[in-house]
């Protein structure tokens, strides 16, 4: 039994009729070369080349920390937003760098729906990266500024050297015989 398949010829008029489904709101430079620089991400750019029909994630040379989990976890949403395929990221010619293709020709606009999960990404992510920020400097001054109800004022506290505990002898053996280890 054949199958019958009939396509619809979409003319430039229905084309044109799409309402606008999303709007995306991210800080890109176009590039003397007519590349999109994202730069909203705060340890990698990310570069969408349209006329190679690439993207390729570049760490930052502030990064103060390691970059390559951002860059898995971008690709994997293109990945599962359907933009590419999974065993294409590569490294790229310099160290650090990673980089995907999507696809020149689609239903939708290529262009638009990369850079709609580069932002999906984006907004994921950043609700995570401030509360890893926010961690970070509550423990940092947990450290440095301890809440009152877990300090001590200096000298109520004895040091342990200076208690009858460690002045006591323990078991001779060891006392002589290096601590314990059999030489």
């Amino acid at each position: 039994m054949p199958i019958k398949i009939t396509l619809n010829s979409a003319t430039s008029e229905t084309l044109d009729e799409k309402p606008i489904q999303a709007s995306v709101g991210l800080k890109i430079s176009k590039t003397l070369d007519g590349n999109l620089l994202v730069n909203d991400h705060k340890y990698m750019d990310i570069l969408v080349m349209p006329d190679e029909n690439r993207v390729v994630t570049i760490p930052k040379p502030e990064a103060d920390r390691d970059v390559y989990p951002y860059q898995k976890h971008l690709m994997y949403s293109l990945f599962k937003g359907g933009i590419t395929d999974a065993l294409m990221p590569t490294g790229g010619p310099v160290f650090g760098m990673v980089e995907t293709t999507y696809p020149a020709q689609s239903g939708v606009n290529p262009l638009e729906a990369v850079l709609l999960q580069i932002s999906e990404f984006l907004k994921r992510t950043s609700a995570d990266e401030e509360v890893a920020d926010e961690y970070d400097k509550n423990i940092e001054d947990n450290f440095t500024e301890p809440p009152p109800d877990e300090t001590t004022e200096y000298g109520s506290i004895p040091p342990y050297q200076d208690t009858p505990g460690a002045n006591q002898i323990g078991d001779p053996t060891y006392t002589f015989a290096g601590y314990g280890y059999i030489y």
